[in-house]
């Protein structure tokens, strides 16, 4: 019975850097999507400052 806790626990065990990699990919593409659309919102935003102070002009 022993042997099948130990199994279970070196499997769960050899699983854990697999959980980790998966965790730290899913947050690197959220921060890039998130850089993304700021970066796209920004860019929006200063097109439109632009044509209001040419329409100013």
């Amino acid at each position: 019975m022993t042997e099948h806790f130990i199994g279970h626990n070196k499997a769960r065990s050899e699983a854990s850097p697999n959980r980790f990699f998966l965790a730290c990919a899913i947050l690197a593409l959220s921060i890039a999507f998130l850089m993304s659309a700021a970066l796209a919102g920004t860019t929006a935003f200063r097109k439109e400052w632009q044509f209001a102070s040419d329409a100013k002009v």
